[in-house]
């Protein structure tokens, strides 16, 4: 078959089903094992890879993420192993990583804590890309198991340890990054149910208007951040003014907006 009509076929497809196009061409190339550029390229399929493609667009079709399709997920420029333990790094997270690395990078920091690791792609993002000692923790042992396997995979070494946010943590660090779950419990229940299906409960719910966790972190941070450190956490679009109040004791320093323009990420200092 003309991969060139395939891609059109899946692409009205996806788009009749309010399913992001793009994803189409993310099966196609994850079955071909090329880059989306290489596409272009290519003229013809066999009837073995036409059969596969159309068994994966089914599943997407069938509200499963294309990161769940093939257990794995793209996140700064490497790839992570991704299942249904964990929840699947999103584009717009990759904002944290560009502050952390730059506060990083501004006042020599040596030492980071990513609370609440999931996948480890803050951690292992972080580690990848600048000299510092990167500690990374989770409650859950089954997420952990995945962020340790993809840090072996990108070749990194973090000091992980399994922790309910700073129980078991010791010492202070230059810079503390954190995605918690922000999403308040009521609304868990409402979401979609692409989300609920594919991503673990426990990495969404984050307590009443969302602030469980960020109570947790606000608690413990002085215990925790070094003098002139900083905090960078991703937060949910409109939980900017109850967050930035209940730091109100830390410098704040901004605030990041997201590709479509939504409160994304806020940086404190100590």
């Amino acid at each position: 078959m003309k991969l060139l009509n395939l891609r059109k076929e899946l692409k009205e497809t996806f788009g009749q089903h309010n399913i992001e196009i793009v994803d189409a061409d993310f099966i196609i190339s994850e079955v071909l094992g090329v880059s989306r550029t290489e596409l272009v390229l290519i003229e013809e399929i066999s009837e073995e890879q036409e059969k596969e493609i159309r068994e994966k667009a089914e599943l997407r079709l069938n509200n499963v993420p294309v990161e769940k399709i093939f257990k794995k997920a793209y996140f700064y420029g490497l790839e992570f192993k991704v299942d249904e333990n964990v929840l699947s790094p999103r584009p717009e997270s990759e904002l944290l990583v560009d502050n952390a690395l730059k506060y990083i990078k501004e006042n020599d920091y040596k030492s980071v804590l990513d609370v609440c690791t999931g996948s480890g792609c803050l951690a292992i993002s972080v580690k990848k890309n600048a000299e510092v000692d990167v500690t990374a923790s989770d409650v859950s042992m089954k997420e952990l198991q995945i962020a340790k396997k993809n840090a072996k995979n990108i070749g990194v070494e973090i000091n992980f340890i399994r922790s309910d946010m700073f129980e078991k943590i010791e010492g202070k660090f230059d810079l503390i990054i954190s995605n918690p779950p922000y999403i308040d419990s009521e609304e868990v229940k409402t979401l979609e149910k692409e989300v609920v299906e594919n991503d673990p409960i426990l990495a969404l719910d984050g307590g009443e208007f969302g602030l469980k966790y960020y109570n947790i972190i606000h608690e413990n941070l002085r215990k925790h951040l070094n003098e002139n450190g900083m905090l960078i956490m991703e937060i949910g679009e409109d939980q900017r003014e109850l967050i930035t109040s209940l730091f109100n004791d830390f410098n704040f320093v901004k605030c990041v907006q997201d590709y479509a323009g939504h409160d994304r990420v806020l940086v404190f200092k100590r």
